[in-house]
């Protein structure tokens, strides 16, 4: 063989001692013929121990595959390649080193041909230890991501659920199955109420109920934004074309795709841009301001406006055209004031809500507390009750909500329903039944007996009093 120092290149032995990887050499017994350092290192055995020992590769290292099967002949894939089954092989071994320690390594097996048989295998194997390590890692990260996925999915099915739409009035029956029709298909729906009174809610039933659910549900709030800022977050822009000029957007309605993009205050957007909106719905695709390219636009679209629909659109706050295009599912989301009914168990859905977020832990409340929220008026609908509720139980003490743990505002002058040595602890249905009772007397004492100017004053329909009235045994001849 030529010296190194004649040639000044490495001679076979050399490059076998220095190379970061195992090289070694088995025949058809898978002894070894040939075992590099770097096989010493990897499986803790010197050369001396294993080259012209009867010993094969099995006995000494006792290799398994990833599934932790053991490797005996039939699946050696060294073997594999001596017998020509196959001109080479790679596996991922897991090997036991000789403190019995164990060593994962990926080899790479080759036949080496002896006047055209088989003589030998060459291997070549590396340490790959870290590498399974980091996997196994990686897989742990992975597990515990589907894991958190699923548990935010199901936090997300829980709130936005239809058991978290608490109601039991008639009013609401119709919204619950606009809701339940609006989830079965993909057109655009246009939600009215008054602030407070649940849009947002409403929509994000539909997306996390719908079609759409595994998409992104993406909130824009029109009236938050000046028009520009608004068509930028709509349309998007090109780069150069934006407030950034070396990056490009490419808008909310395309961010949005195969999701839903809620409008909130559709009202308060410019009529200017409700018409560039409603040419990319009408057309299903948009071009980013600055660009000449179109985008196919694939998103649903719910929007929600504060007041009726007929006045948004009689007044001009709201396009026609755009208004035929989101119209296609429409559902009024009443105020609180009408659906008073429902107040004892939004109260008793907060109180649990907020119980989890407290110490204190409310197991009760006072009797005098329902007079108090059933004849506020509720200007700030459902959201404001939620708010009173959590007010309450972060001002208040003890396991009893009272009358005085109330925002001022709410409680007012309270109405003393409870007169004497009578008892406070009455049954709640007792309870909103004398306040019920009390407030329609008033009513028609103030309309001088005339049911229809009462049930005007008390926003409510004059067969829905007429019901209340009969329920209530009221008889305006025996009681004014």
């Amino acid at each position: 063989m030529t010296s190194t120092r004649d040639t000044g290149t490495l001679s076979l032995e050399a490059l076998l001692e220095h190379t970061m990887d195992g090289i070694f050499v088995m025949d058809s017994a898978r002894r070894f013929l040939v075992f590099n350092a770097a096989c010493e290192r990897i499986t803790g055995y010197s050369r001396n121990e294993v080259i012209g020992s009867q010993c094969d590769c099995s006995t000494l290292l006792e290799c398994a595959d990833e599934q932790g099967r053991s490797l005996p002949s039939t699946l050696c894939p060294g073997l594999q390649v001596f017998r020509g089954e196959v001109p080479s092989a790679r596996q991922r071994l897991r090997l036991r080193r000789k403190d019995g320690s164990f060593a994962w390594v990926e080899t790479h097996y080759t036949m080496l041909k002896n006047g055209g048989e088989t003589g030998a295998v060459l291997a070549v194997m590396r340490d790959v230890s870290e590498t399974k390590q980091t996997e196994a890692e990686l897989r742990a990260i992975t597990e515990n991501l589907r894991e958190e996925v699923s548990r935010l999915r199901a936090d997300i099915q829980e709130r936005y659920g239809f058991s978290n739409l608490i109601s039991h009035s008639r009013i609401m029956n119709t919204v619950f199955e606009k809701i339940r029709a609006a989830c079965n298909n993909s057109s655009a729906v246009l939600i009215c109420g008054q602030p407070g009174a649940g849009k947002e809610l409403i929509a994000r039933t539909i997306h996390h109920n719908g079609l759409q659910k595994e998409g992104r549900f993406v909130p824009l709030n029109c009236s938050a934004l000046s028009k520009d800022q608004l068509e930028a977050e709509l349309f998007g822009y090109a780069k150069g074309s934006g407030p950034q000029p070396n990056m490009e957007f490419q808008g909310l309605l395309r961010a949005a795709a195969g999701g839903t993009l809620f409008l909130d205050e559709l009202t308060e957007m410019p009529v200017d841009t409700q018409a560039k909106l409603a040419r990319a719905l009408q057309d299903g695709r948009v071009r980013p301001f600055g660009s000449t390219e179109e985008y196919p636009v694939n998103v649903r679209v719910i929007a929600s406006t504060p007041q009726g629909v007929s006045d948004a659109v009689a007044s001009g706050w709201l396009r026609r055209d755009l208004y035929y295009l989101l119209s296609v599912i429409t559902i009024e989301a009443p105020t609180l004031h009408e659906r008073k009914e429902d107040i004892p168990f939004l109260v008793e859905h907060f109180v649990s809500e907020f119980n989890r977020q407290s110490l204190r832990q409310v197991k009760s409340i006072h009797p005098l507390v329902w007079p108090a929220l059933l004849q506020y008026d509720w200007p700030g609908n459902v959201r404001e009750l939620r708010n009173a509720i959590e007010s309450a139980i972060a001002v208040g003490s003890g396991p009893e909500l009272k009358v005085e743990d109330l925002p001022n505002l709410v409680r007012g002058d309270t109405v003393e329903i409870f007169e004497g040595d009578k008892k406070l602890d009455l049954p709640l249905d007792d309870v909103l039944a004398s306040v019920e009772r009390r407030a329609i007397l008033s009513a028609l004492r103030r309309a001088g007996g005339q049911r229809s100017r009462a049930a005007r004053a008390m926003g409510v329909s004059r067969s829905r009093l007429y019901r209340r009235m009969e329920a209530l045994g009221i008889h305006p001849r025996e009681d004014l």
